[in-house]
């Protein structure tokens, strides 16, 4: 008899049927009550668990964040070679952002931002901003060591990821060109990490 993994947890249901409806319905649309029934659970349940729907999407972006910065830490100890280093982390950026399911989550943002200001906020500082900073502190111990001249660390961690991104992540989400192939992706990445480095040379 083959062995079957552990039934999820009440959180992870959870946060599994939350995201279905979200992407689905969109923040606005997305009832507590509409979530409960998906994940086979309580309303009151939900609201043990995580507060509120603006928690519930916040606990969403956080549980995906992680899966980025989980990577950081093992990437930027593993050596003094920041080149490698910095293209592991561009190539895990990226295999993340053009996930369908990051552009569909990026998506209900961009269109429920203006009535639910809150919701922007709460992906920023649960998303990008852990990220940037992450990457700061690491870029900070390359200057301190000499191997890189950052100055600013978090203007430069913004600058990179904004060159890892641009105008690549831009066209994806509209749907203005397919998915990138990997040979596609391998050489943006090699081409902004080396600008990176030129403009960060020590001396």
């Amino acid at each position: 008899m083959e062995a079957t993994g552990s039934p999820p947890s009440k959180r992870e249901a959870i946060l599994a049927a939350a995201t279905r409806v979200f992407l689905e319905l969109g923040y606005g649309a997305a009832s507590m009550d509409t979530i409960a029934r998906a994940a086979g659970v309580s309303k009151q349940t939900i609201y043990s668990h995580f507060g509120g729907k603006p928690a519930l999407f916040e606990a969403i972006i956080l549980e995906r964040c992680d899966r980025l910065l989980e990577s950081l830490p093992a990437v930027a100890d593993a050596g003094s070679d920041a080149e490698v280093a910095l293209r592991a982390i561009a190539t895990r950026l990226l295999e993340l952002m053009l996930t369908p399911e990051f552009v569909a989550r990026f998506r209900v943002v961009m269109a429920e931002s203006s009535r639910f200001p809150e919701l922007a906020e709460v992906y920023y500082r649960s998303g990008p901003e852990r990220a940037t900073a992450r990457l700061a502190d690491y870029l900070a111990r390359l200057h301190r060591r000499g191997l890189l001249d950052v100055t600013d660390p978090h203007l430069a961690a913004l600058q990179f990821f904004g060159m890892i991104s641009g105008s690549l992540f831009l066209r994806h989400v509209l749907g203005v060109v397919a998915p990138p192939q990997s040979v596609d992706l391998e050489r943006h990445v090699q081409t902004a990490v080396r600008d990176f480095l030129v403009a960060h040379r020590p001396g």
